[in-house]
């Protein structure tokens, strides 16, 4: 599987999801129903830099006795997959699994139309987008970001005090 440690994280659908993993000193958590687009795609603009190059993993299909299911995530509807790699995770003992798909060097433009597409209620697929700073993980109720550098959340976590989720934050001695 992808290392994805310099977030401290693991991403495995049968864990919990990037931000239950990780710190509050190392995430921020915005609600869906508190952001509008204009605000979503800023926040899109302010983690991802285009000097930084973006990558994207997602559940692509998941395996049922030996069988490979697609996740018919329709990723390929908002981003270009040219090149991909795919890492298998598999259960021996049960014969399931699941099929990660890598993709690297996605455009910012195509991270803030599939992201919108998910704030319009489009279904969207078990999926983060990260570069070398920040990891997106997002849904149809939250965007959370991930960063490898606790000053660079604490920036966020100002710029966007009144708009951010910090019920998670009260709990840190």
């Amino acid at each position: 599987m992808l290392d994805l440690s310099r977030f401290q994280i693991e991403l495995d659908i049968k864990k919990p999801t990037p931000y239950f993993q990780s710190i509050p000193e190392r995430c921020i958590r915005f609600l869906m129903e508190d952001l509008n687009a204009s605000q979503l795609k800023e926040i899109l603009q302010t983690i991802f830099q285009e000097d930084r190059s973006i990558h994207l993993l997602f559940v692509a299909a998941y395996i049922h006795r030996f069988r490979r299911y697609s996740a018919k995530a329709r990723v390929g509807s908002s981003i270009t997959i040219r090149n991909w790699k795919e890492y298998i995770v598999e259960d021996k003992g049960d014969y399931t699994g699941v099929v990660y798909a890598h993709v690297k060097h996605i455009k910012l433009d195509e991270v803030i139309s599939y992201c919108l597409n998910v704030y319009r209620g489009h279904t969207p697929a078990y999926i983060v987008f990260y570069d070398s700073v920040f990891l997106l993980y997002m849904s149809t109720d939250v965007v959370d970001v991930i960063g490898t550098d606790v000053n660079a959340i604490r920036s966020l976590k100002e710029t966007y005090a009144e708009l951010y989720n910090s019920f998670h934050d009260k709990y840190v001695e």
